[in-house]
């Protein structure tokens, strides 16, 4: 047996034999420990998140296996393949030379970052380091730069969800919109208004948006401030965390004091609950949370079957449900979730977009469509035609002689897609509304100025916890969690086309009202604000009867109009508008 299979075997014998191996390879030096697992369970990755539901925090713990492994010796299993593939020598290791036959390692699906091994030669050979390397230096290696097993994205679904407008409107930072925020909103989102409409479109309240991408899930999940989806697997992620939940839940008589968060926002048992409430206070403060979420009481506890070969099957069962809220369908592979406020879904998808696919589709098709002079290989004018998402024609072009072969591309296919299926993601969508589209009244995809003064209005109904404020996780509405291995380049993230969900306001001509309202509401809302009114403020103010700032068409229609003049007759440089507008007596 050479080098290679002595490391794929010895791989699998330590996952089989070692129980601690979950604890160790997710959580390194933070040393968070996961529910008990019993030593044929121990070969699974272990991943703990927390649901900002809207009464309560919700802890679940998701274990993952594919084809009965984890996501550790997937990778090994990758290196091990790569040392196979490209030791022309066949003596069980790379050197240089062979390193250079050996395409891009992509890091992560999602940033695209790219890692030739060529290049990274001394990082990757350490032990020993002898100029060569071996499966285990380069499993270690993409081990370190690959980093967690497991990534949280989240996929809006309609680009009215993406605006964030708690992020926009949160003056003092704590995570809720309070009345006077509201109260305040059209100052606040002044600057955004481009146009000077005043009316604030999707396109000025979310101005880095790439609209022929309405759907890319954001990667970093918990950085999103919509996002109630917490991944805590090492200390900066749970400092993260504990850092929400105080936010959100907690609470403190004295606002120079550290906030904690009492019992009864906590589902956890009395049991745990005794045995973090270190100074015996009856709330856990920060550094109480934090040591929970080291050796966390989860009460939710999913198990994750995965397949990356063919034949694969995907399953998801329920291992722990404490509270009693979930149902699964074996059928289906779902598990429904109905607790605290909030409704959940989760998923495991079969990974039909393989290996395989990718190559026949390759093979068959997009090679033979790009070569346009069927010269047998793609010059860098024809690559683009690929449809290779953000593949580089120089970092395919292995041996750089400016042609890309068929050999070159399956390469990299079988690179990208094996490096991508080492990792398991979880994307999260939702049908709640978003702040946008509940103060967006009439659906006209913009928000005027009297939908803002009346934004705290529209908002109340989803104030749970009835504290006078917002947060988004109050109108969370029903998550979707779909889990599945990464996807290979082909597959991945792309539109159905490239129209993209539209952000164009949808503006109607109103009707009511006499002619002078309707000509002086030029951005077509329905209201005449001062701005637009081209009378002096004593009429404006003497129409405004509700003293709101804004002339509504009734308002407008109790006044009486001007009788009926001779255009020809008024003053040179007086507009149709006030010409046909009430006059002050």
């Amino acid at each position: 047996m050479n080098r290679t299979g002595r490391t794929i075997r010895r791989s699998l014998s330590r996952l089989f034999t070692s129980a601690g191996l979950v604890a160790a390879g997710l959580f390194a030096a933070w040393e968070a420990a996961p529910a008990a697992l019993s030593a044929a369970e121990a070969d699974r990755d272990v991943q703990n998140l927390v649901l900002l539901a809207p009464t309560s925090p919700l802890f679940i713990q998701v274990r993952l296996q594919v084809d009965g492994h984890g996501l550790k010796a997937v990778r090994e299993a990758f290196a091990a393949q790569i040392v196979k593939n490209y030791d022309k020598d066949a003596d069980g290791v790379l050197n240089r030379d062979e390193a250079k036959n050996v395409p891009p390692l992509v890091k992560s699906p999602t940033a695209r970052d790219t890692i030739l091994l060529a290049e990274r030669w001394e990082a990757v050979d350490l032990a020993p380091a002898d100029d060569k390397v071996s499966a285990d230096e380069l499993g270690g290696y993409l081990d370190r730069v690959f980093g967690n097993t497991f990534e949280l994205s989240v996929k809006p679904q309609r680009a009215s969800q993406g605006v964030d407008l708690i992020g926009l409107l949160d003056l003092n930072h704590d995570g809720r919109l309070s009345r006077q925020e509201l109260a305040a909103a059209a100052r606040t989102l002044r600057k955004l208004d481009l146009d000077e409409d005043e009316a604030f479109t999707i396109e000025e309240l979310q101005p880095f948006r790439n609209p022929q991408l309405p759907n890319q899930p954001v990667i970093g999940a918990s950085a999103a401030t919509d996002q109630p989806f917490l991944l805590f697997d090492n200390e900066a992620t749970a400092t993260l965390a504990v850092e929400k939940i105080l936010q959100r839940y907690g609470q403190t008589p004295d606002p120079k004091a550290e906030p904690s968060i009492e019992r009864r926002f906590l589902p956890v048992s009395d049991a745990a609950f005794a045995e973090f409430d270190q100074n015996a206070d009856g709330t856990w403060n920060k550094a109480e949370l934090q040591a929970f979420l080291k050796r966390p009481e989860p009460q939710l506890v999913l198990e994750a079957q995965l397949g990356q070969a063919a034949k694969g099957k995907a399953r998801l069962t329920v291992v722990d449900d404490r509270m009693k809220a979930t149902t699964a369908d074996t059928k289906t592979g779902r598990v429904t979730l109905s607790a605290a406020g909030v409704g959940l879904q989760m998923h495991v998808s079969p990974n039909r977009s393989n290996l395989k696919d990718s190559r026949a589709l390759i093979r068959t098709t997009k090679f033979k469509s790009a070569d346009g002079d069927k010269n047998g290989y793609l010059s860098e004018a024809e690559f683009p035609a690929l449809g290779l998402p953000d593949a580089d024609f120089k970092t395919v072009d292995r041996n750089s002689d400016g042609m890309v072969t068929l050999d070159e591309i399956l390469a990299y296919i079988d690179q990208e897609s094996a490096a991508s299926q080492s990792r398991i993601e979880m994307v999260i969508s939702h049908d709640g509304k978003s702040v946008f589209e509940v103060m967006d009244q009439n659906n006209d995809r913009r928000l005027s100025r009297r939908e803002l003064a009346h934004g705290f209005e529209r908002l109340k109904a989803f104030d749970v916890d009835g504290d006078d404020s917002i947060t988004a996780v109050e109108l969370a509405g029903r998550f979707r969690a779909d889990l599945g291995l990464g996807k290979p380049v082909l597959f991945r993230n792309q539109p159905m086309n490239n129209r993209g969900d539209t952000t164009a306001p949808i503006i109607q001509v109103p009707s009511a009202g006499p002619d002078w309202f309707r000509k002086m509401d030029r951005n077509r809302d329905g209201d005449v604000s001062q701005r637009e009114f081209l009378g002096p403020l004593s009429l404006f103010n003497k129409l405004d009867l509700d003293h709101d700032g804004l002339i509504t068409a009734t308002e407008a229609e109790q006044a009486a109009p001007q009788p009926a003049a001779n255009p020809e007759s008024a003053p040179a440089g007086t507009s149709a508008a006030t010409r046909n507008s009430p006059q002050s007596p």
